[in-house]
């Protein structure tokens, strides 16, 4: 009864252990179960006979079964490889080995586990491991005489090594073997293990046994101090609630930066720039990041600098067809030259109105003649020669005459809304520039019945004569 009660205690003691346990942030795990000892799986000889006896390993009439609640497992997870933890087995065993009557038998101490499912997932729901362990033994053989037949080797065991065999109660022990966890859900499992356990202390290995073991196991004392679903031994911010992708840290701005590594937590921004905005100086909507010149707004198109006017004619050079030379507007920011004088007087008289066969210009042409006048007026270092041209209809002779009277009467009309008369000068090439065939139709010989201006350099100038032919002289009706 007395010795009962002393394995009770150590099953107590045990249990009490767990207590400040549970209130940690470390995984705990507690076992309750039954074991079984065998005897006669022991060799004779030294440690280098160990597994002579393997086969009656497996003979379940050797064991000696104790009964639900006889082992009892307290451990903890040092970190995903090992394992601490303090076993205790209690019960009434007998040595079948050597025919001794049940003993009260009280093992208990601490092994250190090597997780193998540390190498892979550490969660996993198989959890094997091999253990090794140092442990108190209770178990009286003091009642037993020597020499005395053992059962397990078929022979008289009288003395080990020279020295004689003397039975005593109490032993050190050591402990190797292999197990293994079997976890149905995160917290409850169940879990076999197999250790062999040594007297190294004796002189004998009368005491030696196999043991194996079969519990019930419940997972527990990991908190969630946060209550974000994330375990504290997990949790980056145990206090703080947070996300899984940030290792329970939280997102205030939802950038995607944990607030423990954003420097703007309360502002979103990129992870690059440690989840603060990127600035934007000059407000034009380029990031200073990106921004040729940050502190001058400029468009997304230029890199965030302003556009350049080099010529300073307000006309910006992206845009300027002259960007070194000031222009206007409507050249494209190039200057007018006398070309574009030409072309714009040559727009201004197309499908001037001549009298039927005459040099006389209608009355109907006085604004294109206006507008001509003005352009040559706003450019007066130009000169420009008025080249009258006719259609292929009528002989040779008789268009050219017409088409020299006609530019003729276009110089006088211009010269005389003000237009100096060192500038103009006239010719008439008649149906020389005709494109449109004799036989086609006086809709489509339009388009060679007509005035064009061309600018004059100041070589050529002097080689042409003012006139082909004095213009017509106006009629006295």
């Amino acid at each position: 009864m007395k010795n009962l009660k002393l394995g009770i205690s150590a099953l107590a003691l045990t249990l009490a252990s767990t207590a400040f346990a549970q209130t940690t942030s470390n995984p705990w795990v507690i076992g309750v179960g039954a074991h079984g000892v065998n005897h006669m799986g022991v060799a004779n000889g030294g440690v280098d006979k160990v597994f002579d006896n393997f086969d009656q390993v497996f003979t379940l009439n050797n064991y000696t079964i104790t009964p639900p609640l006889s082992k009892l497992t307290v451990a903890r997870n040092l970190n995903k490889y090992f394992v601490l933890d303090w076993q205790t087995s209690v019960g009434n065993v007998d040595n079948k080995r050597f025919a001794m009557g049940k003993e009260f038998f009280l093992q208990t101490g601490l092994g250190l586990q090597f997780k193998f499912a540390g190498l892979w997932n550490e969660e996993s729901w198989f959890d094997p491991y091999a253990r090794v362990g140092a442990n108190y033994l209770r178990h009286d053989y003091s009642g037993l005489t020597f020499p005395r037949t053992d059962l397990a080797n078929n022979e008289v065991y009288g003395t080990y090594n020279g020295d004689d065999v003397t039975g005593k109660a109490n032993h050190f022990t050591t402990a190797a073997g292999l197990g293994s966890n079997f976890w149905l859900t995160k917290n409850f499992g169940f879990n076999l293990q197999g250790d062999y356990v040594a007297t190294p202390g004796d002189n004998s290995n009368v005491p030696d046994f196999w043991q194996a073991s079969a519990s019930l196991m419940f997972r527990f004392g990991n908190t969630d101090r946060d209550k974000d679903g994330i375990k504290d031994k997990d949790d980056a911010c145990p206090d703080v609630p947070g996300l899984a992708q940030f290792q329970g840290c939280p997102d205030t701005d939802g950038d995607g930066v944990a607030d423990k590594d954003d420097n703007c937590p309360e502002v979103a921004g990129p992870v690059e720039n440690n989840g603060c905005p990127w600035p934007d100086t000059d407000g034009d909507g380029v990031l200073d990041k990106d921004d040729a010149c940050p502190s001058v707004a400029g468009p997304a198109a230029n890199n965030g600098c302003p556009w350049p006017d080099t010529d300073g004619d307000g006309i910006l050079d992206k845009d300027d067809a002259c960007p070194t030379v000031a222009g206007l507007a409507q050249y494209n920011g190039c200057p007018k030259t006398d070309k574009i004088v030409a072309d714009e007087v040559t727009k201004a008289l197309n499908d001037i109105l001549f009298d039927f066969n005459k040099a006389t210009i209608r009355p109907e042409s006085k604004e294109k003649l206006d507008q001509a006048a003005a352009y040559i007026k706003d450019f007066p270092a130009g000169k420009f020669l008025i080249e009258g041209r006719t259609d292929k209809k009528g002989s040779d002779a008789y268009n050219l005459k017409l088409s020299r009277q006609r530019a003729a009467s276009v110089v006088a009309a211009l010269e005389a809304r003000g237009v100096a008369p060192e500038q103009l000068k006239s010719r008439g090439v008649g149906e020389a520039k005709a494109t449109v065939a004799e036989t086609a139709s006086d809709a489509e010989r339009l388009s060679d019945r007509r005035v064009v201006v061309e600018a004059i350099s100041a070589a050529d100038w002097n080689a042409i004569q003012k006139s082909d032919l004095p213009a017509p002289k106006k009629s006295k009706k």
